[in-house]
C-alpha cells in the first residue's frame, strides 16, 4: 500500500495551494487596476484558447499588436498548468479510494514507492523524469498528464506540483524568449517537426544518462 504524507508535506502542499490562489487573486487584482476591464477580458479569452486548443502555444500570439505580451501570457499558462496540478492531485488523492481505477492507481503507486525506498535515489530521478515529460512541446505534455505521472511515480502531491512547475516554466519561459527574439516566425518554428523532434531527442537523451548514472550508482551498492 502507498504510504501517507506526512503532516509537514499535507502542511507544505495547502500553504503551497493557499499562495498559489493568493499570487492569482492578486494579479487579477493588478492587471484590473493598471489595464482594465478590457485586457483582463482578453486576458482571460487567451486563457480559455490557451485551455481548449493551443495550450503553451498561446504565448506565441503575443507578437501581435493589441494582445498581451509573450511574457504575460508565460505567466498566465504557468499559472493555469499551476492551478491544473493543484486541482488533480488532489482529486487523484481522493480516486485512489474508488473501487476499481482506485485500486489499480493504489497499485501502481505502491510498487513505484517500493523501489524508491529501497533506492531514493530514484526519487529524484521520478522528480525530473515528470518535470522534464511537462516540459515536452507536445499536445499530450502538461499539467493533466504530468498529475497522472507524478502520482503513479510515487512523487508526493507537493513533489508532483512542484515538478510540474519546473516543466511548465521551462516551456513557457523558452517559448516566451522565442516570441521575443524571433517574432512571428517564432510560432511556425515551434511548430516544426524538426525542432520539436530536436527538442524530444535532446530531452531523452538526457533522461537516458540519469537513469545510466543512477542505475550504476545502485549496481555498486
Amino acid at each position: 500500500m502507498p504510504r501517507d504524507e506526512t503532516r509537514a508535506e499535507r502542511l507544505a502542499y495547502r500553504w503551497c495551494a493557499i499562495a498559489c490562489l493568493g499570487g492569482i487573486a492578486f494579479s487579477i487584482g493588478d492587471i484590473w487596476a493598471e489595464l482594465g476591464a478590457e485586457q483582463l477580458k482578453e486576458l482571460g479569452q487567451h486563457a480559455a484558447i490557451s485551455l481548449l486548443f493551443l495550450g503553451k502555444f498561446v504565448i506565441f500570439s503575443g507578437v501581435r499588436d493589441n494582445t498581451p505580451s509573450p511574457w504575460v501570457l508565460a505567466i498566465m499558462v504557468w499559472l493555469i498548468d499551476l492551478i491544473l496540478a493543484f486541482a488533480l492531485l488532489s482529486g487523484l488523492e481522493s480516486l485512489e479510494r474508488t473501487p476499481v481505477f482506485g485500486r489499480w492507481l493504489r497499485r501502481m503507486r505502491g510498487k513505484a514507492l517500493a523501489v524508491i525506498t529501497k533506492y531514493p535515489g530514484l526519487e529524484r530521478m521520478a522528480f525530473f523524469g515528470v518535470a522534464l515529460f511537462v516540459m515536452l512541446p507536445l499536445a499530450a505534455t502538461g499539467a493533466v498528464t504530468g498529475a497522472f505521472a507524478a502520482r503513479l511515480t510515487g512523487l508526493t502531491r507537493i513533489a508532483g506540483v512542484a515538478a510540474i512547475a519546473l516543466g511548465s516554466a521551462g516551456t513557457a519561459t523558452s517559448f516566451a524568449l522565442l516570441a521575443t527574439f524571433v517574432g512571428e516566425q517564432a510560432e511556425i518554428l515551434a511548430r516544426s517537426p524538426v525542432l520539436v523532434g530536436s527538442t524530444v531527442a535532446v530531452l531523452l537523451i538526457i533522461g537516458r544518462v540519469a537513469y545510466l548514472r543512477i542505475l550504476g550508482r545502485l549496481k555498486r551498492r
